[in-house]
């Protein structure tokens, strides 16, 4: 019997599970659709061997707008993975040519380089902001403002949601009703 009263779902665990479930296959197609312009134009979105890599696609994007050079270390809080795997996708883009490094003569710490994007460079950036809003308006097709603007904050809901998770009590702590 207790076995059967966890499958069971109430109806807002259903639309809870629903929202999820449409949630991660509405991310997989449109992640799908990206890969297709991705791999039309010779980017490799999964593999680093050939071309340019996914992530360091999305550190060429997020350079882009940036006003003033991001240290590794922002880079690496903001991408949330370590200071060595941004010098790595650094180097990476630098070698294919989408960024090169200048040693910046501004600051006192010789270390410090500028990351200037490079013609090639920004010809991906364009063309990639040019897909992204063209991929988006399909996705959002129909929908009107307002309804784009609560989807938008419905998410951002999540998210914050999602930030604040705490463990499961242990099962000594948690008592069935």
């Amino acid at each position: 019997m207790s076995e059967n009263k966890e499958l069971y779902q109430s109806p807002r665990e259903s639309a809870e599970h629903r929202g999820v479930h449409s949630f991660i296959m509405a991310n997989i197609m449109h992640r799908r659709a990206i890969d297709r312009w991705a791999i039309s134009i010779g980017m490799d979105p999964d593999s680093s061997a050939a071309g340019i890599h996914r992530g360091q696609h999305r550190m060429l994007m997020y350079l882009s707008k940036c006003k003033t050079t991001p240290s590794q270390k922002d880079l690496a809080k903001c991408f949330e993975i370590s200071p060595a795997a941004v010098a790595v996708s650094l180097k990476k883009l630098e070698s294919e040519g989408y960024i090169k490094r200048e040693k910046c003569s501004e600051r006192s710490d010789s270390r410090y380089n500028e990351i200037k994007i490079t013609d090639l460079g920004r010809k991906v950036v364009s063309e990639s902001c040019k897909y992204f809003r063209h991929v988006d308006s399909q996705a959002f097709k129909g929908f009107s403002d307002e309804e784009l603007d609560i989807f938008a904050g419905l998410l951002e809901r999540v998210q914050e949601n999602l930030k604040n998770i705490e463990p499961l009590p242990s099962a000594a702590e948690d008592e069935c009703k």
